[in-house]
């Protein structure tokens, strides 16, 4: 397998380590770990049995002494990085697709990001989301018509008056739902043209206004993240924490109501044609 230019991957992990090993296990079988020469995991607060695991599996491992939380793992992996484009995994993030699949996928990525200016990417599989897909998906459908569902399990219904009423109400527009499209849509480029095209690559282009950011399997310009993202969560911190620490998710909305700050940033964003990564949590600690 070519390793992909310009690439590194770090995988964030605190305890579960039964979700770990099964994630690890998956990333091998998909040769992960061949598609580019900067694999590492981030601990927080790491300890012996983390080192065991990461050696167990010949995966370079690095640390912190303190639980840092996601947005200081994700800080820590993306400094610790050595080339420009990081993919950042969480712990239950598997692989779902065969080496040769991952490396293309991957390859496809970091060139479009080139290309096309994109600051941050989804690799996340649209047909097999896992996980944590079911909130961003029952928004969507309160707010447009499901018409051309990408999978059997979503139903092709219009929402009601009220529903659409209530979603105005409470958001005033529905522009950071339309990214959830990616994974019901056969074709979200259609449905939405405005806010969603299809590239030569056959991947995906949109914008901050209609996708929120997610830290689900995320392929990130480096410097991006660190000047503009991280700068963000440093600077204007919410005060809604997660198990004590900040998260990116929370901290970037800039804006209960309206058009927030990551919304008016209007920065291009990827999705993955097909997407090679799911979400799949066994254990919590």
């Amino acid at each position: 397998m070519v390793v992909v230019p310009d690439l590194s991957i770090g995988i964030l992990s605190f305890g579960a380590h039964q979700t770990l090993g099964h994630a690890l296990a998956t990333h091998k079988a998909a040769e992960l770990d061949a598609a580019t020469d900067d694999f590492f995991i981030h601990f927080n607060a790491m300890t012996d049995s983390d080192k065991a695991l990461a050696e167990r599996f010949g995966i370079s491992g690095t640390g912190s002494a303190a639980n840092t939380g996601i947005y200081g793992g994700f800080r820590a992996i993306v400094e610790t990085a050595r080339h420009p484009y990081v993919l950042i995994l969480e712990n239950d993030i598997i692989s779902i697709t065969q080496p040769q699949a991952t490396a293309d996928a991957l390859a496809s990525a970091v060139s479009d990001m080139k290309a096309h200016g994109i600051k941050a990417f989804s690799m996340r599989s649209r047909a097999e989301p896992g996980q944590g897909i079911e909130v961003a998906i029952d928004k969507y459908a309160r707010c447009f018509a499901i018409r051309d569902a990408l999978r059997d399990d979503l139903t092709h219904i219009r929402p009601s008056l009220v529903s659409r009423a209530i979603m105005t109400v409470k958001y005033l527009n529905f522009d950071s739902f339309v990214g959830a499209a990616f994974f019901i849509e056969r074709s979200p480029e259609q449905v939405h043209p405005k806010a969603i095209h299809k590239l030569a690559s056959g991947n995906f282009a949109t914008t901050s206004r209609y996708r929120k950011w997610s830290n689900q399997s995320v392929l990130v310009e480096r410097q991006f993240f660190l000047d503009v993202v991280c700068a963000r969560v440093e600077a204007r911190p919410d005060r809604r924490l997660v198990h004590g620490h900040q998260d990116i998710e929370r901290a970037i909305v800039g804006g209960r109501i309206g058009l927030g700050w990551w919304q008016r940033l209007g920065v291009p964003l990827g999705q993955a044609a097909a997407g090679c990564f799911s979400h799949h949590r066994l254990d919590r600690s």
